[in-house]
């Protein structure tokens, strides 16, 4: 059975369907790829909420997952000191490794 890897993204109001569609399925493709099972994605909608990511943290943690894909790492966050804090966190709460479909 292939690994989990579970999708999180920003989803601000004024980004279109299509657009959030398009970064899914670029996420999924990565999965693909890299020999992942693409499990779901996990939304941010409210700018500044982490609700979405501590629903990502407990769903790594049940399903014993340590995969985690982002369009980008300014999806965690744009403020370096917090997108550090927040890997922190993934690393040590489910061990989990991010990645991005461009690699960096």
């Amino acid at each position: 059975m292939k690994p989990l890897i579970y999708g999180y993204m920003c989803a601000p109001d004024d980004v279109p369907d299509d657009e959030l569609d398009r970064v899914v399925s670029e996420m999924r493709r990565f999965a693909v790829a890299e020999g992942y099972c693409y499990a779901t994605t996990f939304f941010e909608y409210q700018n500044g909420s982490r609700a979405a990511f501590d629903e990502l943290i407990t769903e790594l943690q049940r399903a014993e997952a340590r995969h985690v894909v982002v369009p980008s790492s300014g999806h965690l966050s744009s403020h370096r000191i917090l997108r550090g804090h927040l890997l922190k966190r993934l690393a040590d709460d489910a061990s989990a490794r991010v990645f991005t479909p461009d690699g960096s």
